[in-house]
């Protein structure tokens, strides 16, 4: 009985496919560092000799305040006006939302004070503040 045999194929190694994945996998990391680094905006932190940092500090929503009073949530700017309406749509969406307050070391008082405010208004009230430890 015959069986059957393949042609014979000259063996190649396709690199196309290996191309597709290596770029794929460096716009992904790209992508992801990107909204990584863009959480956190850059401030020069109060410094506190008894600050601690809590044991399950949990997700929690940034919310910064710059040296000149404007205020991001996570990295995107955000006017104190639309801050609760922000707050309470997330809070629709995430039930036992936490917040997580950095505020430069020379932000006047009454710029914390409106975003305490304004996570009153939505209802949040865990809120932990960063602090820089010495």
């Amino acid at each position: 009985m015959k069986t059957w045999t393949p042609d014979e194929v000259d063996p190649e190694f396709e690199l196309t496919p290996m191309i597709d994945v290596v770029f794929l996998l460096i716009a992904f990391f790209m992508t992801l560092i990107s909204f990584i680094s863009a959480e956190l905006i850059d401030l020069e932190l109060p410094e506190a000799e008894k600050a601690s940092i809590p044991e399950d500090p949990g997700d929690r929503q940034y919310i910064s305040i710059d040296a000149a009073g404007d205020v991001y949530l996570g990295a995107t700017p955000v006017a104190y006006e639309d801050l609760p309406s922000y707050l309470a749509n997330m809070r629709t969406e995430l039930p036992g939302l936490k917040v997580f307050l950095r505020a430069d070391a020379t932000t006047a008082h009454r710029h914390v004070n409106r975003v305490m405010s304004a996570c009153a208004q939505a209802g949040i009230f865990n809120l932990i503040f960063a602090s820089a430890k010495d």
